[in-house]
């Protein structure tokens, strides 16, 4: 008689079945930077409303019941459909419907702000003083007699020159200028810069984001360093194809810690003309310069030994000059770490106008909604440049779109909304601009918009030129209409 193995089978599937329902309650597992997603067979019958996640909290809603206990009344009685932050304060609008602390802030402000139908405006929280957008706004009137300096800093999102291009010829078109601005002595993405062509030998790197051989006393704002062996050099030639203000420039400079050494540097213009110039200046940031029609300029360092250096440029003398300092895995924590005397020094060898802070691909975390010590890192770092580089604008940039596959489908990061609301906090605490580039591009499902148009990449995070154009368009659209309508 042939053995019956029916029950043995529905044995082994029930077993596997349990497993993957005990499954769901193992945390998920980090290697490096990678996260295992987790296992939830039932995710499609779970419900993911708003109220769902409120209840959840209970350290919410006892902060809610604390602040107002009609308040959790109305949140159970609305069951509103965008999920409540944790870690926010709550309030409700004049309509009756429940928003953050920092929502309600910033849209009392917004109705106080011109507006453009297609445009998402810059919020200035300043209330005129210090670190507002007016300073920016008021250099922009002396375009044609000086140089209107932008630092853009920020990780990965606009690393290559990335949207930066763009927002650098915009200006340039319509306040005069030239060349893509400053670069570090060396740079992992110089193969495929846009702007310039860059080439180099004899440097180490020394970046912030490192763990180990960073130096505080040469920590700036840039977030990188270099040392040099003898002979080292750093060619950089401009690109015209696709930006063709960047094609060339007028000036460049190079810039290192200026009382560290006896060492000596040398320019070389478009191959031909050469100048030779001591960096014992006995100012803790020197730069040397030079001027013409430059096409090209390398810069060679003799006698390095115990100097250390920052980069060179290739700048305009009138117009607008527009940085692009982008480190990768950057957070912007060592911006708070930058001593007023380097701060002070490196304003006053390259003052800015206008400092823009793009971070938040590093910050966001799939099931995070609590962002208060970033928050609070970010307005530390604005009150650092405010209170060392006098004279500047702030402007902070919301976190952009980024994706996870949840159910099966793409949908933003649930922590992206968490990160804006921070950043939102920080510009409101540190009295200074803020700007929704996540609202900018379309919102929910923007990114993905983005692949599928190929501007985006297919990590459903990271832009690439096109999309950087795109994104530069809003940003100068929002610039501008600050500026008409002052």
């Amino acid at each position: 008689m042939e053995k019956n193995y029916l029950g043995g089978v529905v044995c082994i599937v029930l077993a596997s079945v349990l497993a993957l329902l005990c499954m769901f309650w193992v945390p998920g597992v980090c290697v490096g930077d990678w996260k295992m997603r987790k296992v939830d067979v039932l995710s499609d019958l779970r419900s993911d409303s708003a109220l769902s996640q409120l209840a959840a909290s209970d350290s919410l809603v006892a902060q809610v019941v604390a602040a107002d206990s009609h308040l959790a009344e109305m949140v159970e009685s609305q069951k509103p459909e965008a999920p409540v932050l944790e870690g926010s304060r709550l309030t409700h609008d004049n309509k009756g419907n429940v928003v953050t602390v920092e929502d309600s802030t910033i849209n009392a402000r917004a109705e106080r702000t011109i507006t453009r139908e297609g445009v998402t405006s810059i919020i200035d929280m300043s209330n005129g003083s210090s670190g507002g957008m007016a300073a920016f706004y008021r250099a922009l009137d002396q375009a044609a007699t000086r140089p209107v300096r932008i630092a853009v800093i920020g990780d990965s999102f606009i690393e290559g020159d990335i949207l930066t291009s763009m927002l650098r010829e915009l200006l340039q078109q319509r306040f005069g200028g030239c060349g893509a601005g400053y670069m570090p002595m060396t740079s992992i993405t110089a193969n495929f810069r846009n702007t310039v062509k860059q080439t180099f030998n004899g440097w180490t790197q020394h970046k912030a984001v490192d763990k180990k051989g960073y130096s505080s006393t040469y920590n700036n704002l840039t977030g990188n360093y270099f040392t040099a062996s003898q002979g080292a050099w750093v060619n950089l030639a401009g690109k015209g194809a696709n930006y063709p203000h960047s094609g060339s420039c007028n000036s460049s400079s190079f810039y290192f810690f200026g009382n560290t050494g006896e060492g000596y540097v040398t320019a070389v213009i478009n191959g031909t003309d050469t100048t030779h110039f001591s960096l014992n200046t006995g100012t803790m940031i020197g730069h040397a310069k030079v001027t013409g029609d430059i096409r090209s300029v390398r810069w060679s360092v003799t006698n390095p030994e115990s100097m250390v250096f920052l980069g060179a440029s290739m700048d305009s003398e009138t117009g607008v000059v527009v940085d692009n300092f982008a480190m990768r895995s950057a957070r912007g924590n060592h911006l708070i770490k930058v001593s007023p005397q380097v701060m002070t020094a490196f304003n006053h060898a390259r003052h800015y106008d206008l400092v823009i802070l793009m971070y938040g691909l590093n910050v966001a975390e799939a099931n995070r909604s609590i962002y208060t010590p970033y928050s609070n890192t970010i307005i530390a770092a604005v009150n650092n440049i405010k209170a060392n580089m006098p004279g500047t604008s702030v402007l902070i940039v919301g976190c952009s779109d980024r994706e996870e596959r949840y159910s099966g489908e793409w949908r933003t990061m649930k922590g992206v909304m968490g990160l804006i609301q921070a950043q939102k906090r920080a510009a409101i605490e540190s009295g200074v601009a803020f700007w929704d580039m996540y609202e900018a591009m379309g919102g929910e499902g923007s990114i993905v918009k983005m692949v599928k148009h190929g501007e985006a990449n297919s990590d459903y995070t990271h832009i690439n030129y096109r999309g950087g154009n795109r994104i530069a368009r809003y940003l100068y659209d929002a610039l501008m209409l600050g500026y008409e309508n002052r």
